[in-house]
């Protein structure tokens, strides 16, 4: 077995197309893989596998295309047959002819890629001389191609080598001479060197300035600039500026040269003395140290006098002073910086090795990547490198992301970091494009009925927005009006981060009739397989991509939609459509096709090249393209030629693909465990993904051994190693996976009592993978949710977190609360809280499907959720005052004018018979509707013609009389007055059973508790069990406070046998569930089993431990709804009179478990009022001996008839309970149902402006 881990090769072809690498060259890298990893002895059917794993997803297409291969030989001769032997030599000798040396490359690496294009174009002995030719023509440098066409022509190939070797040798020792004589004209910069074979390089599109950033520190000298280059002066030639000698040496290369800068001899311009002593402004180009073809430009301003500028920007939490430094390719923070203050962050492994301007190399420990604020400008990751000393640095790379602009003294811009793209093409960023050449035209199945959904109302508070977001989409041809259609869908309202709105389509049950659309959508492997070796990026966003496509007249009336303001249907492809995704991928597919660097992923285009010319002319012909089909782009979302963009849930970038900070920040954030219990759950989150954790019983070892069983607590360095260990290996690969858009796409959402958690995960493979994890606080309004609306509430943050990746998709929604299966469902609204309505309402834009967990299969999400972040504003939080805007907002009613109430009146038919009556007269027999009006006809009269009174009151037609009441009603006073002031204005039969009901039905005065106080039902007493022991109640007494009270009897567990009235009462110190199912295994070994226990809701009491003991010893459990423990009131009612005795016998200084047993032996001894028995007798058959029982002279037989006797006593003495509460209390017969949903109200309010009532709750 190999003794390191090597990476295999690159996949030989991943996408389809030409293989990046000749079949030969990725041959002998494969065969150099399995040798370094000793992999030569294994079989030859695993060889072979080996094979078929790293030729990439195409090339494995390909193979399986060419037949079986038995043996591996076989196989690679089938695949060399097929990849190399079908280009001609021609084509090999034409690519040889056309190889011609690359920007930055040497002449080592040409002449090597020469060789190898030359080893199979079968020239035979002709080869040197061929590469030597080839050299000569394609070389770069035009003194290399000087000096050799100046030699004879029997020069041999390795001879043209060392000659070019030379050249480049002498070109660059002049280059670095140059550069250092002139470093006093610039800043220090940092250059970067890849480690790659390939060099970085600034491009000539990066163009940078130093304003007022006079002077920084020598990388050799630590003094400014200008000072040490003064003191290089004093032992430097002055004619030519070289240190290796004075201006006196003969050999001084300046000697005979003409200044071009005076005209004369003996010195070069860099040091002429003729030029003036001070310069406000020098632009000297120089050439940069990374490559001798690309130049850097950089220019300094002013530089007399020495001046340091800084720039404080927020980076995560903190706000951090740089020192802006536009000559520095990166940015830095030294090492005490990042100690103390990004700790808990992680450094990765640096891929460059940095050198100051005067090549000293700069000692790094890694990487570091942060969230950056500055000002409106947001960068969600970004890395530094961290520097063992120095300044903290603001490089020219945050200068270009962050968009600065440098200006001089007089306000005018010197030079701005950004593209020119949009002013050169202002057609393409204008407006909303539409594509001429396409209509999209969705297969529908026939045999699907069509649905009409009802309108669902808009919130009042909403309407305008939603009014004006209908009329832009009309203006813009994207919907038109329609009168109606057999397919009626509704709205869905969804708030943007920015505060606006934006507007869906319901369409889950048009999909049901669409035949999705087949078109692929481009795997992850097939998105980055492309990035290798590109430096320059660009992200364009399609404007409202999927509106851009024309839909088809015949499909038109699928998206209808009925609104407040009218039915409407979509004249362009509406997102929300199952089949717009495929199609939409297929339309950008087509357009792009053939253009080179392009990745395009829906409506993210992303353009990538090795340099800035690729890359310029890439996104040249993506323009052209776009431009041609009357595509349009968002301006504001694209980001032009930067070195890293963010794709899909990946950070591209020149050193490869990289998870998003924001996706890991999460598990980085868990803090360590401080006791055993979060230890085991920090190992059961991790234990998740064992499969993917390399030696995880050795990792894992320190923090095993606090869970052993009598072990003392002692955090240790090895534990905390351990912890930050496992949190490195879940946030990178192999646990944490890229998102791949083709595989089944989960989330797993978690609350508890502080905060939510949630996990996006994807099957990849048939394993499920972890691709982001997250979580945050709950604000102290969410912690009083309930926990069904914490676990909603959880699903709807985690879900619009995560819209990048879901919107538009199916996908898994899974929970550990059972209930919200149904009330998070898709079909119909039913009865539930309006805060449950309205996230439902959200969750309306995405495609999911809910499915249930048990918690115990909840581990990651449920630990994520106790290690939160600070509440963030993405799930904007309800207050429980606000709760019911949606229903209850409504402006003040408008006056009832009196043109409306001639209007209505003349109108109205019943007061149209009374003008005519009261006119007439009135006859001797009239309708049932108007007898009420001929009891008071001789009140009754006409005004204005049309309008009726009575007396002084008038006559209010019928469809004005809601508006009238809630006239009347509008200061929410209660029925007395509102009728006050109603009998002297407005009258008409029925209307004070009409203001009754108003203020009675009143959400507003209701939750205010005004008229909340509903008469309570009648009275059930529950019915006596036939046998003692056969119905008990339990419950929790305390805690118990005191001195005269012990620690460990501070609570009584309590049970009451509802037969016999016969109490149980333990003391403990801890209530836990374990705890009470001892006691009651000890009262079970004593009476034998129960058939029925009855508790109320405490949390011991209800979990899943107690829940399963009962239900394992067959006992029924029956717990009493919140807010009511009358229903357990046989136990409660013991409580008080076990509390009342216990308190009167430390009084008189009793301890606490005498005056426990002798409250408990006197009432089990003595006669309960409603069995007319003693506990005692009608559970032991026998009645207690207590002292005063020795006075009696002699013993009373027991009738035979004792049962029946109580049994009558108590049947008699409920049904006097019954009658004395129900005509105490007004009782009325309950209208409630189960599954009704009702408000409770509550026994305490935290202020005195907060509502009487709770949260709506549903009967069960």
């Amino acid at each position: 077995m190999a003794e390191f881990n090597l990476p295999p090769p690159a996949p030989f072809l991943a996408v389809p197309g030409e293989p990046p690498v000749p079949w030969n060259n990725w041959l002998d890298s494969f065969n150099t893989y399995i040798e370094a990893m000793d992999l030569s002895t294994i079989s030859d059917k695993r060889r072979t596998a080996l094979l078929r794993h790293c030729l990439g997803t195409e090339g494995q297409r390909i193979f399986r295309a060419l037949g079986s291969a038995p043996t591996f030989t076989a196989a690679v001769s089938l695949l060399r047959n097929h990849f190399a032997g079908k280009e001609r030599v021609l084509l090999r000798r034409y690519r040889l002819r056309k190889r011609h040396q690359r920007p930055g490359e040497s002449i080592q690496s040409y002449v090597a890629n020469l060789r190898d294009l030359a080893s199979s174009c079968n020239y035979g002995t002709l080869q040197d001389e061929i590469i030597r030719d080839q050299l000569i023509e394609g070389t770069l440098c035009e003194k290399t191609r000087e000096k050799l066409l100046l030699e004879s022509d029997n020069l041999q190939l390795d001879g043209a080598i060392k000659i070019a070797l030379q050249v480049e040798a002498a070109l660059e020792c002049s280059t670095m001479l140059t550069d250092r004589s002139a470093a006093y004209t610039r800043p220090p910069a940092i250059l970067t060197q890849q480690l790659q074979p390939e060099q970085a390089h600034y491009n000539d599109h990066a163009l940078c300035m130093a304003s007022h950033v006079d002077s920084c520190m020598d990388t050799d000298t630590g003094m400014p600039v200008q000072q040490a280059h003064r003191q290089t002066n004093r032992s430097s030639c002055g004619n030519c500026g070289a240190s290796s000698h004075n201006s006196r040496a003969s050999n001084c290369p300046a000697r005979g040269k003409i200044c071009k800068n005076c005209s004369k001899y003996n010195h070069f311009a860099k040091v002429c003395r003729s030029a003036p002593a001070t310069s406000s402004t020098q632009h000297r180009p120089l050439v940069s140290s990374h490559s001798q073809h690309e130049r850097t430009e950089i220019r300094t301003v002013s530089t007399n006098h020495v001046s340091f500028r800084t720039c404080t920007v927020q980076l995560g939490e903190v706000g951090l002073p740089l020192l802006l430094d536009t000559g520095a390719a990166v940015s830095l923070l030294n090492l005490a910086t990042y100690y103390k203050f990004f700790s808990h962050l992680p450094l990765q492994q640096p891929s460059t090795a940095l050198c100051g301007y005067g090549r000293s190399k700069i000692d790094i420990v890694g990487t570091l990547q942060v969230p950056v604020h500055y000002g409106t400008k947001h960068l969600p990751s970004f890395t530094f490198h961290v520097a063992k000393r120095g300044a903290n640095l603001l490089g020219l790379d945050l200068f270009t992301g962050l968009g600065f602009t440098l200006r001089d003294d007089s306000g005018s811009a010197i030079h701005q970091v950004t593209c020119t793209w949009q002013q050169n093409w202002p057609t393409l960023f204008d407006g909303l494009g539409c594509l001429t050449a396409f209509t999209h035209r969705p297969l529908v199945n026939p045999e699907v009925t069509p649905v009409m959904q009802p309108l669902r109302r808009i919130p009042f508070a909403l309407r305008d927005d939603v009014t004006k977001d209908l009329q832009a989409q009309l203006d813009a041809g994207i919907i038109e009006p329609v009168n109606a259609a057999p397919w009626i869908s509704n709205l869905v309202i969804a708030t943007k981060k920015s505060g606006g709105i934006r507007t869906c389509v319901d369409l889950r049950a048009v999909n049901k009739a669409v035949v999705p659309d087949k078109y692929p959508l481009p795997t992850a492997e097939e998105l980055t397989a492309q990035f290798h070796g590109s430096t320059i990026f660009t992200k364009l966003d399609l404007r409202q991509g999927y509106l851009q496509v024309p839909l088809h007249a015949a499909s038109r009336d699928l998206t209808t939609f009925v609104t407040h303001a009218g039915v409407f249907r979509y004249t362009r492809m509406p997102f929300g459509l199952n089949s717009a995704p495929s199609c939409f991928q297929k339309v950008m597919s087509t357009i792009l096709a053939g253009i080179p660097g392009v990745a395009v992923y829906l409506d993210d285009i992303v353009v990538h090249g090795p340099d800035l010319h690729i890359h310029d002319c890439r996104l040249h012909r993506v323009f052209s393209a776009l431009l041609q089909n009357n595509l349009t782009l968002n301006g504001g979302k694209c980001t032009f030629a930067a070195p890293a963009v963010e794709f899909v849930g990946f950070r591209l970038s020149a050193k490869g693909i990289a998870p998003l900070m924001s996706n890991i920040e999460a598990v980085h954030r868990i803090p360590e465990p401080t006791s055993a219990s979060q230890v085991a759950s920090f190992l059961g989150m991790t234990a998740y993904y064992l499969r993917f954790l390399p030696h995880y019983s050795q990792t894992t070892a320190p923090l095993r051994q606090l869970l052993k069983k009598d072990e003392p607590w002692a955090w240790t360095a090895a534990c905390s190693d351990a912890v930050r260990s496992l949190k490195s290996q879940l946030s990178t690969a192999p646990v944490l996976a890229h998102f791949d858009p083709v595989c089944p796409t989960i989330v797993t959402c978690d609350a508890s009592a502080g905060a939510l958690g949630a996990v996006l995960s994807q099957l990849q493979n048939g394993i499920e993978r972890p691709v982001a994890f997250a979580s945050r606080a709950l604000s102290p309004t969410e912690q009083r949710y309930s926990v069904g609306e914490r676990e909603a509430l959880a699903c709807v943050w985690a879900c619009e977190r995560w819209h990048l990746y879901l919107y538009g998709r199916l996908f898994t929604l899974r929970t550990d609360h059972q209930s919200l299966t149904t009330l998070l469902s898709a079909s119909g609204t039913g009865h539930k809280p309006l805060r449950l309505h309205r996230w439902a309402d959200r969750l309306r834009q995405y495609d999911y499907q809910l499915k249930f967990t048990p918690g115990r299969d909840n581990v990651v999400a449920d630990l994520l959720s106790r290690s939160f972040d600070a509440p963030t504003p993405t799930v904007l939080p309800d207050d429980n005052e606000t709760d019911l805007v949606q229903m209850l907002y409504a402006p003040l009613q408008s006056v009832v004018s009196l043109e409306e109430l001639k209007q209505a009146s003349e109108q109205d038919p019943t007061l149209s018979t009374l003008r005519t009556y009261i006119r007439t007269g009135w006859p001797a027999h009239v309708l049932e509707e108007l007898a009420t009006f001929a009891r008071v006809k001789h009140e009754l009269s006409c005004w204005e013609e049309v309008c009726v009174s009575r007396g002084f009151c008038t006559v209010v037609p019928s469809g004005l009389r809601a508006r009238v009441l809630s006239m009347a009603h509008e200061g929410h006073l209660g029925i007395v007055k509102v009728k006050q002031r109603c009998r002297d204005l407005v009258w008409w039969p029925g209307i004070d059973h009409d203001i009754e009901a108003l203020v009675r039905d009143c959400a507003a005065c209701l939750l205010s508790g005004k008229t909340g106080q509903s008469a309570p039902p009648p009275l059930q007493p529950l019915a006596w069990p036939s046998r003692p022991w056969e119905h008990i109640q339990l419950d929790i007494c305390g805690e118990i406070h005191g001195h005269a009270v012990p620690h460990h009897q501070r609570f009584l567990v309590v049970v009451y046998d509802l037969h016999s009235k016969w109490p149980e009462v333990v003391p403990v110190g801890t209530v836990t569930a374990q705890a009470i199912v001892d006691i009651l295994d000890s009262l079970f070994t004593r009476w034998g089993l129960p058939l029925t226990l009855t508790t109320d809701n405490g949390p011991q009491l209800i979990s899943a431990e107690f829940s399963s003991y009962l239900s394992n010893k067959g006992i029924k459990h029956i717990r009493t709804a919140y807010y009511n423990p009358q229903a357990n009131g046989g136990v409660e009612r013991f409580n008080q009179t076990l509390k009342n005795g216990i308190r009167a016998h430390l009084v008189q200084g009793c301890t606490f478990q005498t005056a426990l047993n002798q409250t408990l032996m006197h009432y089990r001894a003595s006669k309960h009022t409603t069995t007319q028995a003693s506990p005692a007798s009608l559970m032991l058959g026998r009645e207690m001996e207590l002292p005063l029982d020795r006075l009696r002279t002699q013993r009373v037989a027991e009738p035979a008839t004792r049962c029946t006797q109580e049994k009558q006593a108590v049947t008699r003495h409920q049904r006097e309970m019954k009658q004395r509460f129900d005509k105490a209390h007004r009782v009325k017969k309950s209208i409630i149902q189960v599954s009704d949903w009702v408000r409770a109200r509550r026994p305490q309010r935290c202020n005195k402006m907060a509502s009487f009532w709770s949260d709506p709750l549903q009967v069960s």
